[in-house]
């Protein structure tokens, strides 16, 4: 009988003393996260018809680009349009903000939480 207590005041004991230490040493770090988090929304300009429209400069320009150098040369002007124009440069997602965040406090707390969905459909 005293050896069963003595065995539950131990187990209580480290119990208790292992919650303490993991909440007080995360709490500067996520507090961290949750910054970064503000700065990334405040900041985040990209959204699909921004990242369309900077598609379509920036195809155009290279093609532009390419043409130049093909004239100077004297070459055949093999390329078209399209074959600068990258397909999934607007799914590409470069500004996930809460995927940011998550991974932050992954980091802090050493515990990864896996979820499925869907990738996100630009126009």
């Amino acid at each position: 009988m005293n050896l069963l207590i003595r065995l539950l005041i131990c187990f209580m004991a480290l119990s208790l003393s292992g919650c303490n230490t993991l909440s007080i040493s995360n709490k500067p770090c996520a507090q961290m996260c949750v910054q970064k988090l503000n700065h990334c929304k405040s900041s985040c300009v990209n959204n699909c018809p921004a990242c369309s429209s900077a598609s379509r400069y920036k195809t155009a320009t290279n093609y532009s680009k390419y043409v130049h150098q093909q004239r100077i040369q004297g070459q055949i002007i093999a390329r078209e349009l399209n074959s600068y124009r990258d397909p999934l440069q607007c799914r590409k997602t470069t500004c996930n903000c809460s995927a940011d965040f998550s991974t932050c406090i992954q980091a802090c707390t050493g515990v990864i939480k896996k979820r499925l969905q869907a990738v996100p459909y630009c126009t």
